[in-house]
């Protein structure tokens, strides 16, 4: 398929220069969830690649981007087959990573400060951005943690594993293994992983290069050093004085592969990127379940009924070490970000139509009511005490 692109890569430009967009579908009048963004990075071409971009965010439809693939007609010309997603947020190429800070990650220090709960996803092919997004984030977070600007006493601590299947290790401590048990409370514990104070930026950054350095990788034929686990910096931050300690996750995913990226590689490497993919696709299945879960919440439970949708944290370790993200029941507050990293090349289109398809997915809109539609069905739930006291206030 290669070839083919190279051959037609004349016809394909002037197919995508020819081409006038149709307007995404009208979405459904609603918002986001109030508890997570999905959202999208685009990564600049780099110097040595040869094939043209097949993405292209739309000018006069924010944060909705097109992707242009050449198919072989059977009657042997070239054809465009496009097609559109749309994210809460979408970063184009020349998007810094100080800009994606700023406008998405940044609120989540002062939020864990003060006792909450936030987490950061970064999803993607290997060669998409991922590690190189969430490593500088990691170095903004600890500028604006570390900068004497919160009020309030606080320790904070840093652990740093590694998930690869079922198995975890700490990458602050030479990859020694770890478990992952359940506390009577329910709450996942890192059996075994080190837990390091840390007191200034650079104590900070160290202690995320060490980790770095012990990270799983290896060769895929689109990264010679792909990242083939899932590593999980976690932040707590001691509240010395009162109230719970806060949290704050980066998750740096595997990157998501298909077969033939890691076909030669042998029947080891196939039954590695098939545990990978079963546990983002588990991922995937406890994020949206949590955001429906908190939409309901939004819309008011006594209309909704009881019912929570079943959140399956349970079936992979990477859900599990992150159950208090997705758990309905949690009284802590939690925000979660997810930056799904594209791959503009022709050559990744269908890699790239399958991370912004699981980005999509994720996004589960609340529906805007009318204030005085909520207002009756609200009141025709009253108690008799509710129904005295508005007649006691509103009737003379």
């Amino acid at each position: 398929m290669e070839r083919f692109y190279l051959e037609n890569k004349s016809k394909y430009h002037s197919l995508v220069d020819a081409l006038d967009p149709l307007p995404k579908p009208r979405i459904p009048k609603g918002m986001s969830g109030p508890n997570i963004i999905v959202s999208a990075r685009i990564r600049p071409l780099s110097e040595n690649e040869i094939f043209p971009s097949a993405v292209f965010p739309r000018a006069n439809q924010k944060n909705v981007v097109d992707i242009h693939d050449l198919y072989n007609h059977p009657k042997g010309i070239p054809i465009l087959k496009s097609s559109d997603y749309q994210v809460d947020k979408l970063f184009n190429m020349d998007s810094a990573t100080e800009e994606i800070y700023k406008e998405l990650v940044v609120d989540l220090v002062p939020y864990a400060w003060n006792g909450g709960v936030g987490t950061l996803f970064a999803y993607g092919q290997t060669g998409s951005g991922k590690t190189f997004t969430v490593s500088r984030v990691e170095g903004l977070i600890a500028e604006t943690m570390m900068n004497g600007k919160f009020e309030g006493k606080r320790e904070v601590y840093m652990t740093i594993i590694d998930l690869a299947g079922n198995a975890a290790f700490d990458l602050l401590n030479e990859r020694e293994p770890i478990s992952l048990r359940e506390d009577s409370l329910g709450a996942t514990q890192l059996v075994g992983a080190q837990e390091n104070q840390v007191f200034n930026v650079d104590d900070m950054k160290a202690v995320v290069e060490r980790a770095t350095s012990l990270r799983r990788t290896a060769p895929t034929l689109k990264n010679p050093a792909s990242s083939r686990s899932h590593a999980i910096c976690r932040i707590r931050i001691r509240n010395t004085e009162n109230g719970s300690d806060g949290l704050l996750y980066m998750v740096d995913l595997a990157g998501s592969e298909a077969a033939r990226d890691v076909a030669v590689h042998g029947a080891d490497r196939m039954r590695e990127t098939k545990q990978i993919n079963i546990s983002l696709s588990v991922l995937k299945d406890c994020i949206r379940a949590k955001a429906e879960a908190d939409t309901a919440t939004t819309l008011h439970r006594e209309r909704l009924g009881p019912k929570v949708p079943h959140i399956p944290f349970r079936q992979s370790a990477l859900t599990r070490v992150l159950k208090h993200v997705f758990d309905p029941a949690s009284t802590r507050g939690c925000k979660t970000i997810v930056i799904a990293c594209v791959n503009p090349s022709l050559a990744d289109v269908g890699s790239t139509k399958n991370t912004l398809r699981f980005a999509e997915l994720l996004r589960v809109l609340v529906p805007l009511t009318d204030e005085s539609d909520t207002e009756k069905q609200s009141a025709m739930h009253w108690t008799n005490m509710q129904l005295r006291e508005w007649i006691k206030e509103n009737v003379s």
